[in-house]
């Protein structure tokens, strides 16, 4: 006689997941963040770089701003302005937490389908005037002739704010992801993390003498990232963003300057000098990453009067 036995198993997809299902990491059949990155994938062939690219950062951001898994109807207008102060604590800028916010609001329409301007009611998604970041010619050289205790975070600083302004105006969160593999003999090639922008920069000795300065076995060139992964490498990033920017004005004090130096001040000062030296539009544009000539005027706008007055004085004095 032969005794057979039948199981039946039954999953049931409980859409009220507990807290402590959340806590421990279980994958939700609504979570944000996955379905976040599935339109973000989805996306890609029909939207611009630099969209899905703020729209890549604003997830980075969120996950690590999410202490447990969510689910869509947990983005309410309290997670919402919960999401705004950390980000405000951060020390962004007005305009980087506006681009957050508005990616989130984004993506949590295309997610629903439905729109979300009441959960977003009281956040900023506007835009500031950019201020004045750019310094001048002789402010470089105070900077770069400070006296600084070699080996230090602050003499790193100035190196990393030295090197962004030799290599064309080079972004902050692209120095610090920068690996030995992206020099190519005596140019430095690498992609804007914000545009996608594929940058050729070519490599002068003073440029070299800071890579040199750092020279180790790990793969990024500077000592601002450990990590290789992805997630923990952006926090390795943020981290670093913050310290950068206070070290900064500790330089500016160092170098006898009255003046408020941010991670964006090298990037705008190369663009308004390159521009007081007659180089056209479109070659700064380039050598930014910018897609659109109209961001490059926002970093050279100060100096436009400037350079109107002498072409206008020059005009009249032809009749």
């Amino acid at each position: 006689m032969s005794i057979s036995f039948k199981f039946e198993f039954k999953f049931y997809v409980n859409r009220g997941i507990n807290k402590n299902q959340k806590d421990e990491g279980v994958l939700l059949p609504d979570s944000f963040l996955q379905l976040a990155e599935q339109e973000v994938e989805r996306l890609k062939s029909s939207l611009s770089p630099s969209t899905i690219e703020n729209y890549k950062t604003f997830l980075r951001s969120i996950q690590l701003y999410m202490q447990e898994n969510i689910i869509v109807s947990d983005v309410n207008e309290q997670f919402v302005k919960g999401y705004e102060r950390w980000l405000r604590n951060r020390n962004l800028c007005l305009n980087t937490v506006s681009c957050y916010m508005r990616s989130f609001r984004s993506l949590l329409n295309r997610i629903n389908g439905e729109n979300h301007t009441r959960v977003f009611k009281g956040v900023y998604t506007g835009r500031s005037k950019t201020e004045k970041r750019a310094v001048s010619e002789p402010d470089i050289i105070r900077i770069k002739q400070a006296r600084l205790r070699p080996s230090s975070f602050l003499n790193l600083t100035r190196d990393i704010f030295l090197f962004s302004y030799y290599a064309l105006g080079m972004p902050f969160v692209d120095i610090a992801f920068l690996r030995h593999s992206q020099i190519c003999g005596n140019h430095l090639i690498y992609q804007r993390h914000k545009t996608g922008q594929r940058i050729v920069v070519p490599l002068e000795s003073c440029m070299f003498e800071i890579i040199n300065r750092y020279r180790s076995d790990r793969d990024y060139v500077f000592p601002l990232i450990k990590s290789n992964d992805p997630s923990i490498a952006y926090h390795e990033y943020l981290i670093m963003l913050n310290r950068y920017n206070r070290s900064l004005k500790t330089l500016a004090r160092k170098s006898g300057l009255n003046l408020r130096i941010t991670s964006y001040t090298a990037r705008h000062t190369w663009a308004s000098v390159a521009y007081s030296s007659n180089v056209c539009l479109p070659i700064i544009s380039k050598a930014l990453g910018h897609t659109n000539p109209q961001t490059t005027l926002t970093y050279i706008k100060e100096i436009n009067d400037k350079r109107l007055e002498e072409a206008n004085r020059e005009i009249i004095s032809r009749i």
